[in-house]
């Protein structure tokens, strides 16, 4: 009988020289990968990944200075509606893009996003300081700075998860960071330079430093994992999956609510309240500032009692934050307001992801029920502010858009709830 033998992989272990050949010994290709070992490499990825989180999300925070810029100043001429078209479709394509970047990702091209995205971030920027007319701003900053946005920002938790094992958390939760910190110094750089050398300088010194900080991650971060055939953009049991598709609509009206204020907060602190330009410059910062702890303590205490369930809390609080605006006329309590509305805004921001898992039976589907959701919550913040601009209008009808903020937000806190009570029932005491 003829024995079959199976082929197996070989590595040279030896070394060849001139008298005698390199040894070669069988491996087993199929062995599982060995962990990540959370040593000095993982860390200078969660380095880079906070970067990331810099240059992306912490951008898009910024975009508040912007509005109120372009509607005191340079596009004074064009409607509020109008000028959040600006912000609203870069938020959109950070979300709207990831749903590509992924199977990218996945497919061994992590390279080609960081390269790409960083081009477009940067060449967005610049191009931006050098355009005074309204279709120019929506060209570079909206579309190209937007498309760059959308390469870059999958790739940081993409990487951190592959290098981490036992300090994944930590990892992420480090690297989050960036997101807040990103937003405190861009508009601090823009709004103190912006009087003093002009809006063409002042956006070219964000250009600049986006153009040094994106160095550190297209040079220095690397996936550690093979790379894998690309699988289908949408997972057809989702949308079978009632759970998960209330709690991307609470995600939907919640993320809309949190972002209307914090692109509005600085005009609505000149038009209703005594506190002074110089002050309300800084209101955004400091929103970007409190939602740092926002992001880090409601996240330890999820893993406790339940994301889906803290959530829920922070979407219905968000919402009793913002009615009091109606209330709000001094400087005083719109700082107040904005440290409490910043720590909402992060656990807000920063829960998502854990509830995906928490609704999702299959695990392998992740990642693509991620994309889905995030795709989904861009189509809602790409009309977000220019409807809040629109109710806005040229008189100023800052009840009006207080009121729609908090409608979305009490819609976001229904909609998270019925998702909890659809998945484990109406009792209280269930983590989820």
């Amino acid at each position: 009988m003829t024995e079959t033998i199976e082929p197996k992989a070989t590595v040279e272990t030896g070394r060849r020289d001139g008298n005698a050949d390199a040894l070669r010994q069988p491996i087993d290709i199929d062995q599982p990968a060995v962990p990540p070992k959370d040593g000095l490499l993982a860390w200078i990825q969660a380095l880079g990944a906070f970067v990331l989180n810099l240059n992306t999300w912490g951008l898009m925070n910024s975009y508040g200075a912007f509005q109120t810029f372009y509607q005191l100043g340079m596009l004074s001429d064009h409607s509020s509606s109008s000028i959040a078209w600006i912000g609203s479709t870069q938020s959109f394509f950070l979300f709207f893009i990831s749903l590509a970047s992924g199977p990218l990702f996945d497919a061994g091209y992590l390279r080609w996003l960081l390269w790409i995205g960083s081009f477009l971030l940067v060449v967005g920027m610049f191009l931006t300081s050098v355009t005074p007319a309204y279709w120019q701003v929506f060209l570079t900053q909206a579309l190209i700075t937007g498309l760059g946005l959308g390469c870059l920002y999958l790739p940081a938790p993409a990487v951190v998860s592959q290098h981490f094992h036992a300090r994944t958390a930590l990892a992420m939760g480090t690297s989050s960071t960036g997101s807040a910190i990103g937003g405190i110094i861009y508009p601090i750089i823009f709004n103190q330079l912006q009087p003093q050398v002009g809006f063409g300088w002042a956006t070219r010194t964000l250009a600049f430093v986006l153009l040094a900080t994106s160095t550190i991650p297209v040079f220095l971060m690397k996936a550690n994992a093979p790379p894998r055939p690309t699988r289908s953009l949408l997972d057809q049991s989702a949308l079978k999956d009632l759970p998960y598709i209330v709690f991307n609509c609470g995600l939907l009206f919640g993320i809309m609510g949190f972002y209307i204020v914090m692109n509005y907060v600085e005009l609505l602190a000149l038009a209703r309240t005594n506190t002074t330009p110089n002050l309300s410059g800084y209101l955004l910062v400091i929103i970007n500032a409190a939602s740092l702890p926002g992001r880090l303590v409601p996240g330890y205490y999820a893993d406790q009692i339940g994301s889906i369930n803290v959530q829920t809390a922070v979407a219905f609080l968000g919402a009793v934050l913002t009615f009091c605006l109606l209330a709000i006329d001094t400087s005083a309590a719109l700082v107040a307001f904005s440290v409490l509305y910043g720590f909402m805004t992060g656990a807000f921001m920063g829960l998502p992801a854990a509830g995906i898992m928490s609704l999702s039976v299959d695990k392998s589907k992740i990642g693509t029920r991620l994309g889905m959701t995030l795709s989904f919550v861009g189509f809602g913040l790409l009309v977000s502010n220019p409807i809040a601009g629109a109710i806005l209008g040229n008189e100023g009808n800052w009840v009006g858009l207080i009121v729609w903020c908090g409608a979305l937000l009490l819609a976001s806190g229904v909609c998270l709830a019925t998702s909890r009570i659809l998945k484990v029932g109406p009792g209280l005491t269930k983590t989820i």
